[in-house]
């Protein structure tokens, strides 16, 4: 059994794999197509709403915007630690919803090069 986060999930790079447009408040919403495979792109041509739109409080648009293809997981989380100073499991929090992105396909983690 791996302990979270492991050295190799903490080393990979987030990178956003899924546009985001403005919301309220300033805060993002990401929209993710339902259907990801290229295989049934002519279905979701057919649907006529074929994306979720996923809102985002002031938290989840930091850390999106912090997922920009340059900083390590580890980076991110430290910057949400920095951000959030009174919260002393700030930067695990983090690593849990960035770990949830790239399991909904939001963000793809790179090996860091």
């Amino acid at each position: 059994m791996t302990t979270f986060p492991d050295e190799a999930f903490l080393a990979a790079v987030p990178v956003q794999a899924l546009s985001s447009e403005p919301g309220e408040d300033g805060n993002l919403v990401l929209i993710r197509p339902k259907i990801l495979s290229p295989r049934w792109a002519w279905l979701v041509r057919l649907m006529k709403r074929p994306n979720f739109r996923v809102k985002l409080d002031a938290r989840g648009t930091a850390l999106w915007q912090a997922c920009d293809g340059t900083r390590t997981v580890a980076q991110v989380m430290d910057a949400m630690v920095q951000a959030h100073p009174g919260e002393s499991d700030a930067g695990f929090r983090a690593a849990l919803f960035i770990r949830e992105l790239a399991r909904g396909g939001f963000v793809r983690l790179n090996p860091l090069s």
